[in-house]
């Protein structure tokens, strides 16, 4: 089945409200992709004075990034400290929706439920506070029954929501405040040297582009113009429900275990509930955006039989999603190997919002200077393929 529009992209058109930028013959920096990579990236090359342009093949945020629930789960890394976000998001004068409401996670069994109690007692001192709550707790919590087979849950007081699209277009705002240009509607089909060398080539649906550097930002395609990481970044499909808008049950987000189910209720009442890919796993791999019925109906049932005294909750909208992930759950971001003009930033597997600022400003440094930030070692292109050669 087809995916409708998701929640978030209703009503939203092309964007906002910008036309599509007339080409240039001749950018510093080309960026492919505008989802919140890509427009991030170009938000901070911007901001060091490059010349960039943004080519998206849709309207900004069209894909995966518009495709989630919104839930935002900072941790103790170096590139998933929110603080970043809280602040351009301030400086930008930016209008996400953004919440800092909490997280509870909620545990399935006995055993999840002592592995959040191993977490929350090995918390690193100075993180934000995690605590682990007993079922009865977390209905005091929650403010409402929750079924007896939760064993307990996960509190997390740094976890936030946010509107994704809307924060992908005040980004883009953001870029083009800084002088960067961003062209929708805008297909990259190739990328090759110029014959002489020291430029590239981008042929696009609308036009021929001369770039200096390129910034591959295009999810899944990442393999289609660089062959040697096709194999490295693999489709996760993730489903994804809106029902109608209800009273408010649900003030901060919520999930089962490490993400099986998750949701979250938005500021006019919808509740946006993903997850069930346990439930069909193989047909889940797959990198067409399509709704899996058989995942949707286990959706369908999961929070009635999760909480007894929920009213009675009507569907609205369903959609599909697909994430881009790597073998070793860490994102590809860096040079190509063996490639000085060629970058890539990808493979973030869902869970993209809270490092995308750090990665990218992290990334736009590479792209300035020349240089590998310490920050980005972990997530090298060629830990795949050390040894190739372009």
């Amino acid at each position: 089945m087809e995916t409708a529009p998701t929640y978030w992209l209703r009503g939203t058109g092309d964007g906002d409200g910008q036309p599509p930028t007339a080409l240039p013959g001749r950018v510093g920096v080309l960026v492919v992709g505008g989802g919140l990579m890509g427009v991030a990236s170009a938000y901070w090359l911007a901001r060091r004075g490059l010349d960039v342009l943004v080519c998206e093949a849709r309207r900004l945020g069209y894909g995966a990034s518009g495709r989630n629930i919104g839930v935002v789960l900072p941790a103790p890394r170096p590139t998933e400290d929110c603080a970043l976000l809280d602040e351009v998001l301030h400086e930008e004068r930016v209008d996400a929706g953004y919440q800092e409401a909490g997280h509870l996670t909620l545990a399935s069994s006995a055993q999840v439920w002592d592995r959040v109690r191993a977490e929350v007692a090995r918390r690193p001192a100075g993180a934000a506070p995690l605590h682990a709550l007993t079922r009865p707790e977390c209905e005091d919590l929650l403010g409402m029954r929750i079924n007896r087979r939760f064993a307990g849950g996960r509190w997390a007081t740094d976890g936030r929501g946010v509107d994704p699209v809307r924060l992908v277009d005040g980004l883009g705002r953001a870029a083009r405040e800084h002088g960067a240009a961003v062209a929708t509607g805008t297909r990259v089909r190739t990328v090759a040297p110029v014959r002489g060398g020291g430029r590239l080539a981008a042929d696009t649906s609308r036009g021929r582009v001369i770039a200096d550097a390129v910034v591959l930002a295009c999810h899944l395609d990442i393999g289609r113009f660089v062959p040697s990481l096709a194999g490295a970044l693999t489709p996760a499909r993730g489903q994804v429900l809106a029902t109608a808008p209800t009273r408010p049950m649900f003030r901060f987000g919520m999930a089962v275990d490490w993400g099986s189910v998750y949701w979250r209720q938005a500021a006019d009442g919808t509740i946006l509930l993903g997850g069930g890919r346990q439930v069909d796993p193989d047909r889940e791999q797959s990198p067409r955006a399509l709704v899996n019925p058989r995942i949707q109906r286990h959706l369908d049932g999961f929070l009635p039989d999760a909480f007894p005294d929920l009213p009675p909750l009507r569907t609205s909208q369903r959609w599909a999603g697909v994430m881009d992930c790597t073998p070793d759950g860490r994102p590809v971001v860096g040079r190509v190997t063996g490639q000085a003009d060629r970058w890539v930033i990808g493979g973030f597997g869902g869970h993209g919002i809270p490092p995308a600022l750090a990665t990218a400003r992290a990334l736009a440094e590479a792209v300035a200077t020349g240089t590998d930030p310490e920050l980005l070692a972990p997530f090298a292109p060629d830990r795949f393929h050390p040894s190739d050669q372009p």
